[in-house]
């Protein structure tokens, strides 16, 4: 069976993500109710600790807190990034247009809108763009920045020209928030962020069907040619269809991509 485009492959990934953090909040949450007393004082908190097992190296439970609300953004951050070099790979291997490499210090955000975009984003995800983008920072600095924290404080008020309270998604959220107030809300507003742009990101990607067809594998093809000339489409449909995407365009080019593949001219 095929696998999954690279859109299909981010949504799956980033779900599981998301479990693990909604599961690791409800966690704090409990623990934060339960043993609220407990952990306001180290000897306390010490004791707690040893009865489950567990050695702390740190036992500021607030610095913990905010460093818990981080991760989560780090883990929405590792499966959008592994969606962006993917669409990148895609359209510098496939892409109808030149792809123009990622220059030094650019995101793969910044280098996937310019090459499938012309960095001409609508209007309605702009707002999600930059939004993304300073989300990408915090989590630079979260796993970078040990030493010297870069809160992004340039960043975070560029967002305030934006009313994301307007949005029925963003609606209840109390975010974006500034590095030091990172909170759940944060995490929900990113990742819901990631799955809009995203598939923006997808629809406008173009690809060229001919690169495609060429490098379908012999053994798949083969098992084509067995087929009636009916079943060949659409199992041609279905294969682009579940590792990239069909547009109009593919479906012109069917007749001429299966006669270039399956009765290639010798």
């Amino acid at each position: 069976m095929y696998e999954k485009n690279a859109l299909n492959n981010f949504k799956d990934v980033l779900g599981k993500y998301c479990a693990i953090n909604q599961f690791v909040e409800l966690s704090k949450r409990c623990f934060w109710v339960e043993h609220q007393n407990e952990i306001q004082k180290r000897d306390t908190f010490v004791k707690l600790a040893t009865e489950y097992a567990v050695t702390l190296t740190n036992y500021d439970a607030d610095s913990m807190v905010c460093e818990i609300c981080r991760s989560y953004i780090v883990n929405v951050h590792l499966c959008f990034e592994t969606f962006l070099k993917d669409v990148c790979r895609q359209i510098n291997k496939y892409g109808k247009n030149e792809y123009k490499p990622r220059i030094q210090e650019e995101s793969y955000l910044s280098c996937a809108v310019r090459n499938i975009c012309g960095n001409n984003l609508s209007d309605d995800m702009k707002p999600l763009y930059e939004l993304c983008e300073y989300y990408r920072l915090i989590r630079n600095t979260s796993v970078h920045d040990l030493c010297e924290v870069d809160s992004h404080e340039k960043e975070y008020r560029k967002l305030q020209k934006y009313n994301f309270k307007t949005e029925a998604k963003f609606s209840k959220l109390v975010a974006p928030n500034k590095y030091e107030e990172i909170s759940f809300d944060d995490f929900v507003m990113f990742s819901r962020s990631c799955v809009e742009l995203a598939t923006y990101i997808f629809e406008k990607m173009a690809y060229d069907y001919t690169k495609i067809a060429l490098d379908i594998p012999d053994k798949q093809i083969s098992k084509w040619r067995k087929y009636s000339k009916n079943r060949q489409e659409k199992a041609l449909c279905s294969y682009i269809k579940t590792l990239y995407k069909v547009d109009e365009e593919f479906i012109e080019q069917i007749p001429k991509l299966l006669n270039m593949i399956i009765d290639p001219i010798v």
